[in-house]
């Protein structure tokens, strides 16, 4: 019989995966409250269909003539088990910056009730110059686009989460679950029905949903009050997402603001996509094959720069295939995107809340039960956290 013999690292580790385990089990309880759990302001989180459609372009927003509308629901995303479809003003990684802002604002708030923010709020967000009236403008604008666009989902997965979510017997249990039970059921409860109607008889259901609700706005003092539609606050917070770590996205040029979140929600790396997909999803308005040369330049330059910084691993190529097509293969996202990408660092108040009134010497004697289950030696003693 061979011998299991675990490293002292092993013996932490499997305590961090338990210690997870019960957070995921908390993040889910918290879902069915109706507050978002996973949104935390050091990590940008987007749902995964959404950072691989086109609804949030990398092209520029032009304030003084308003962005051309969709008029018809326009597909956005498609899979084989539904599609996203859009209607509404062009949007941008702007709107995306500002939307995943808000959603930071009504973190572990009831999705009933408001968030509050300010136009010099949206600023900072955007970097934007506080002195210029044209931001303020451009500020007022994002707010406005964002109320006006809807979406579509017939993608059982996402529908399956929101069902078991809203419809979630926990809910009345929670701090202020009674109310947002009764909001759900009031508002929701036919919608739903359908919902599980139509996914237990292989029926294409799909449900609408919107960013912002309600507005109030005091041009005075700057200062709005603003809603989140609850469906859609749902599935962009906890529903198949990717999180990246700010301080990184923060760094990037519009493009990369739209293309690392979506190399990030590929966990096993980004399958082959043909060159000019990619000119496509920068938002250009070029001409591929007039700019094709210029193109495979700068993102083999930009990628290059992304390897020495270790956001993506070694590996990838740009190569024609036996057809002429100029191909992009072997994108994977790096490790110092990636640890930060699997709740390896949740939000600081979870982890405060989970381990409140854990002691130094509680924690050591679960790490010392956990080596005598495996008949390994103890580990050395941490160090004590100070009384000061």
């Amino acid at each position: 019989m061979t011998e299991l013999s675990l490293t002292e690292e092993e013996i932490r580790r499997n305590v961090i995966d338990d210690r997870k385990g019960k957070l995921r089990q908390k993040f889910e309880l918290d879902s069915a409250q109706g507050i978002l759990p996973f949104t935390n302001e050091r990590l940008f989180e987007q749902s995964n269909p959404i950072l691989r459609s086109a609804l949030f372009t990398a092209g520029k927003m032009n304030v003084k003539a308003r962005s051309v509308y969709y008029h018809e629901w326009t597909d956005i995303f498609s899979l084989g088990s539904g599609s996203i479809q859009y209607r509404g003003p062009a949007l941008t990684v702007d709107h995306e910056t500002v939307l995943a802002k808000i959603m930071v604002l009504a973190r572990g708030r009831s999705l009933t009730k408001p968030v509050q923010c300010s136009q010099a709020d949206i600023l900072r967000w955007l970097d934007l110059d506080a002195n210029s009236g044209a931001n303020y403008t451009k500020a007022r604008r994002i707010l406005d686009d964002l109320a006006a666009a809807e979406l579509r989902i017939s993608s059982k997965p996402a529908l399956q989460r929101l069902l078991k979510i809203l419809t979630s017997p926990a809910i009345s249990d929670m701090p202020d679950g009674k109310f947002f039970h009764d909001y759900v059921n009031n508002r929701f409860s036919s919608h739903l029905k359908m919902i599980a109607e139509g996914l237990e008889n292989d029926h294409r259901v799909n449900i609408t949903m919107e960013f912002l609700t309600n507005q109030t706005h005091n041009p005075i003092t700057k200062r709005m009050m603003l809603n989140l539609d609850p469906i859609a606050a749902i599935f962009f917070d906890g529903v198949n997402t990717t999180l990246v770590p700010y301080e990184i996205m923060d760094s990037l040029d519009r493009f990369g603001r739209k293309l690392l979140p979506f190399i990030a929600s590929h966990r096993d790396g980004v399958y082959p996509i043909r060159l000019e997909q990619y000119h496509e999803f920068s938002g250009s308005k070029s001409e591929y094959q007039k700019v094709k040369r210029r193109v495979k330049s700068e993102l083999k330059k930009r990628f290059e720069g992304w390897e020495q910084k270790g956001i993506i691993v070694s590996g990838w190529d740009i190569s024609r295939n036996n057809d002429g097509e100029e191909i992009v293969r072997g994108l994977k996202i790096g490790e110092v995107v990636r640890t930060k990408s699997k709740l390896e660092l949740p939000a600081a108040s979870v982890v405060e809340n989970i381990l409140e009134g854990v002691d130094d010497d509680a924690m050591e004697e679960r790490l010392n039960q956990f080596a005598d289950t495996f008949g390994a030696p103890h580990p050395a003693p941490r160090k004590r956290k100070s009384s000061n």
